[in-house]
């Protein structure tokens, strides 16, 4: 994993799971303790410079003890002490070396009354949230939608060179937080597409389908994917995640739900 202590989540591109950045000023929320969903703890961040990333490879699924943690940290000037809980198996501890530095994190929760929405029984709000925020069409990077909540990256209409990402959480698009493109940027026009394009109505028969498909013990979706794809074509393609008790895979569909494969 990759991980950015500005960013409220991390997902492992390996199996798909997707945990909960806690620090000092980003407590766990109701909404992730439901969810049973993975947590790593970030106690303490030591001020210095900033742009730095903490590189995490975690062994281990979950509902499992956590196996082991790898970090190494980049740059220069602070130490990061994070801790990972697995759906309450015991946290476990990782010593970080002290020649890296981690921004602050800046999120806060949004203000007024949570009132959940269920996306994925009702993808379309999604796209009607973030188009009453942003106006459209949107061009966006990647977009993950979760039952309670989605993240967004998309392109500044302001600035086309830069791409912000947008979290919706309590019917409420939150501040734009930029997005560090690196080799991105130079391929980003191929790697954005329209939100217009999407048929947010299938996202429940995809769902569906993926857990019929992958037959994985208590398995539930964790998260859906929305992004092109690597291959040649570079299609927009759906990524459907489950994780169970004792297995995780996901399951790819283009754009229009058509199967592509299935990884479990």
């Amino acid at each position: 994993m990759q991980l950015d202590p500005d960013r409220e989540f991390v997902i492992c591109q390996f199996c798909g799971v997707n945990s909960f950045v806690q620090t000092q000023k980003r407590p766990v929320t109701q909404q992730i303790v439901a969810q049973q969903m993975p947590v790593i703890h970030i106690p303490h961040v030591q001020k210095g410079c900033a742009g730095a990333m903490v590189l995490m490879a975690v062994l281990g699924s979950v509902g499992a003890a956590v196996a082991g943690v790898v970090i190494s940290l980049v740059t220069t000037a602070a130490t990061v002490v994070p801790q990972v809980n697995f759906n309450n198996a015991p946290v476990a501890p990782v010593t970080a070396t002290p020649n890296g530095v981690v921004p602050a994190p800046t999120a806060e929760a949004p203000s007024g009354p949570l009132v959940e929405e269920d996306y994925f029984a009702d993808a379309t709000r999604v796209k009607a949230r973030y188009e009453t925020a942003l106006g459209k069409p949107i061009l966006a990077k990647e977009l993950v939608i979760y039952q309670y909540y989605a993240l967004l990256e998309a392109q500044n209409p302001k600035n086309r060179e830069h791409v912000d990402r947008y979290k919706l959480w309590a019917n409420k698009v939150e501040r734009p937080e930029a997005v560090r493109l690196g080799s991105d940027k130079k391929q980003l026009v191929g790697l954005l597409f329209s939100l217009d394009d999407v048929d947010f109505k299938i996202l429940p028969r995809l769902i569906r389908g993926a857990l019929a498909e992958l037959r994985i013990e208590e398995g539930k979706v964790t998260h859906v994917f929305l992004e092109r794809d690597s291959g040649a074509r570079r299609e927009p393609i759906w990524r459907v995640y489950v994780n169970g008790s004792r297995d995780s895979g996901f399951m790819e569909f283009s754009l229009t739900g058509e199967k592509r494969r299935v990884a479990n």
